[in-house]
């Protein structure tokens, strides 16, 4: 019986100490298609790795599947490391704007990006495209034939980003719809058609962002567009840039292309790190983090560069970058 007993002691012993490992908390971070995400995903995971006791695993989603899965509090995905607001209107409003389900949460200080369509500058040298009124020129157009069917093409974003549609929408508002056709395809391959477009001295119109590496590397020039007038639509009215006679009107319906119109550039983007109200109560230090986390573009232009230009690993990097700058990191975690 002493025997059976102290089996059973230990057998559980054996059991607590099991469950105390499993539960050890890990935060997913959702990986989307950019290398801004790349960059800040490793940079976050090296720190709540090295400062908190939980796992972090990294994993590849789209945007709305990382909103479902932030929303749902679960932990299959828990923080979106690169929230752009200006695409992200539509779950912005509905996850975290104060009143909303309030189920994802923002970290305080934004960065700024910026984002627009782009063309290689001796396009614009030898041809004089300025203006994003200048793509509504059958011969300037053709200029940006890929296929050779005489229509030009147009990269909108890719797949699951809802820059596809505003940029759609922005097509048609500047009248170049008529002229072009959107190709949805990756970031990667974007990124292969401009190096072999640079190599041939093509044309390419596709939609990108700062910061980014690719602004390092090529000389591209960004299509003026007018200037920004204030948002328009019933689900902007709380809204401090809104305006009912506003240029930036995106309804995200079934008929989201005739129920749009967008004819103006848009301000500097505020770009968040979004992540799981849950993780208040699941890792309240790592919350607290995230809160925290103040980046800037210039830091995030310089690890995509590090990563894309001089091939260093996204996790060396990230551990480098962490270790030579530990005020930084310091001003974070307090």
């Amino acid at each position: 019986m002493k025997k059976v007993a102290l089996f059973g002691l230990t057998l559980a012993l054996g059991m607590n100490f099991s469950q105390g490992l499993s539960a050890k908390e890990t935060i997913v971070i959702g990986e989307v298609s950019w290398d801004a995400s790349l960059a800040i995903e490793n940079v976050l995971k090296s720190i709540i790795e090295d400062k908190f006791d939980v796992d972090v695993e990294i994993i590849s989603a789209d945007q709305a599947a990382i909103w479902s899965a932030m929303d749902k509090g679960k932990g299959n995905i828990d923080v979106h490391p690169d929230v752009w607001t200006s695409s992200q209107t539509e779950p912005w409003a509905k996850f975290i704007e104060k009143g909303s389900k309030e189920s994802v949460r923002a970290n305080k200080v934004p960065y700024l990006g910026s984002d627009g369509f782009y063309i290689p500058g001796y396009i614009q040298d030898e041809y004089g495209v300025k203006s994003i009124y200048d793509l509504a020129k059958p011969e300037i157009a053709k200029l940006f034939d890929t296929d050779g069917d005489g229509i030009g093409e147009y990269w909108p974003g890719a797949p699951g980003w809802t820059g596809v549609k505003i940029n759609q929408i922005k097509a048609k508002g500047y009248g170049f719809d008529k002229y072009f056709t959107p190709v949805v395809v990756s970031d990667s391959i974007i990124k292969a058609q401009l190096k072999k477009a640079y190599r041939k001295k093509k044309g390419l119109l596709f939609y990108y962002w700062k910061p980014e590496w690719i602004h390092y590397s090529y000389d591209l020039r960004k299509l003026e567009e007018p200037a920004f007038t204030g948002y328009a639509g019933n689900s902007k009215k709380q809204d401090k840039d809104y305006n009912p006679n506003g240029c930036y009107k995106f309804n995200d319906t079934d008929n989201w292309l005739e129920d749009s119109a967008i004819t103006c550039a848009v301000p500097n983007t505020k770009v968040h790190i979004g992540y799981s109200t849950s993780l208040e109560k699941r890792a309240p230090k790592v919350a607290n983090f995230l809160s925290n986390v103040a980046l800037n573009a210039e830091d995030v232009s310089q690890w995509i560069y590090n990563i894309a230009n001089d091939g260093q690993d996204p996790e060396e990097m990230a551990q480098t970058w962490v270790s030579e700058n530990p005020e930084i990191v310091q001003s974070w975690l307090r």
